[in-house]
């Protein structure tokens, strides 16, 4: 029998079941930042080309900030630069970067904190999702009840381990791209600015939960614009926009970066695909060699996709977004069930986890298997 889930993080974003149902372990992740190892498993031909290739290390850092000091450091733009995915901040990273037009003693030069940097070769272009997937180094520490590793490693390679979006997903911190993405959907694009806009996470900054609800309270932009910090520069871009244009909310949402606002309407997808296969493992029903949609308006649907649909009370055609017809998305298959051969070593009261997965799967999926502690502890 199946475990539900008793983490409101959890049911929030549609992971509303364990497949396995043993005790879990607890512990936490990321005491360390080395406690979470990830390299990117990737094979770029070096050959003669415009692009230079590097290793990035880094620590408590994510891709596009650690691409953004090189850069600066380098005093060229950030565009020459490119990669096949995005890596956690708070990890110890390894992953190649293409660089456009650079020579190796140049970037040999940069010296950040927290990076550092393996010339490789040169080549062709690395593109998005040209990876084939990461291999792992997980420290889970302050463990307990050791024997459920062993058993719990057995069901999962019995009933598959479920290919969850993970957390990160959603955001750490403030886990609510899905709600956005929703209203984009629905085409309630001025609920989508506030739910961007608003919304306070407990879990985020002091600075950034009070500047959202000043928002919420007062609905005056001008006003809350003096409260949000800094760092928060898309909710800086997009209440400058509404000071000036209060009800042109496209525009508002169009202030963030187009890459950013697919993400909204995909983490979205990704709830829904969450949703039904949650649906499955509840029911016992094997996700073993199975896809499912990652629902668009083209998308042919099964029963279970059918229902969550209409619970959410939207249907196929809503992703085709005529007010943001740029945001629309047709739709496409991703797998019910991975497979990893999980490694695992007991030192003291922690766990020493390795194993690869394919590009667009998530560790904290398989981690939670094991742990079932809170997820805010990954």
């Amino acid at each position: 029998m199946v475990i539900k889930s008793p983490y409101d993080l959890d049911r929030f974003i549609g992971m509303e079941y364990f497949i396995t149902n043993t005790s879990g372990i607890g512990g936490k992740l990321r005491t360390f930042y080395e406690d979470f190892y990830v390299e990117e498993i990737i094979s770029p031909k070096c050959k003669e080309g415009d692009y230079l290739y590097f290793i990035l290390e880094k620590k408590n850092l994510d891709t596009l900030e650690a691409i953004t000091k090189i850069a600066k450091k380098l005093r060229i733009s950030k565009k020459r630069f490119s990669f096949a995915g995005n890596k956690d901040k708070r990890a110890w990273t390894k992953q190649i970067i293409s660089v456009y037009k650079l020579k190796e003693e140049e970037i040999k030069k940069v010296n950040i904190p927290s990076i550092k940097i393996h010339v490789i070769g040169k080549g062709d272009k690395i593109k998005l999702g040209d990876a084939k997937g990461n291999f792992f180094r997980i420290i889970v520490r302050e463990i307990e009840n050791v024997e459920e590793i062993e058993k719990t490693k057995i069901q999962l390679r019995e009933y598959g381990i479920p290919n969850y979006f993970g957390y990160q997903r959603f955001g750490t911190t403030r886990p609510n791209t899905h709600l956005v993405g929703r209203e984009i959907v629905n085409n309630n694009l001025k609920n989508a600015v506030l739910y961007y806009l608003g919304k306070p996470f407990e879990t985020e900054g002091e600075k950034a939960y009070y500047a959202r609800k000043i928002l919420e309270n007062t609905m005056d932009y001008k006003l809350a614009l003096n409260y949000f910090p800094k760092n928060l520069r898309y909710e800086r871009a997009m209440l400058s926009h509404l000071v000036k244009h209060p009800r042109d909310y496209a525009g508002a949402l169009r202030r963030i970066p187009l890459k950013l606002r697919k993400l909204l309407v995909h983490a979205y997808q990704s709830y829904l695909f969450n949703k039904v296969l949650s649906r499955m493992i509840g029911e016992e029903e094997s996700i073993k060699n199975k896809k499912l949609q990652i629902i668009g308006y083209k998308s042919k649907l099964n029963e279970i996709e059918k229902e969550v649909l209409e619970e959410e009370g939207i249907s196929k055609e809503n992703f085709k977004i005529k007010s943001m017809p740029e945001l629309s998305s047709p739709g496409t298959l991703r797998n019910a069930c991975i497979e990893a051969n999980i490694e695992y070593e007991i030192k003291d009261d922690s766990c020493i986890f390795e194993f690869s997965l394919p590009k667009g799967s998530y560790a904290t999926v398989i981690l939670r298997e094991f742990m079932k502690s809170d997820p805010l502890n990954y």
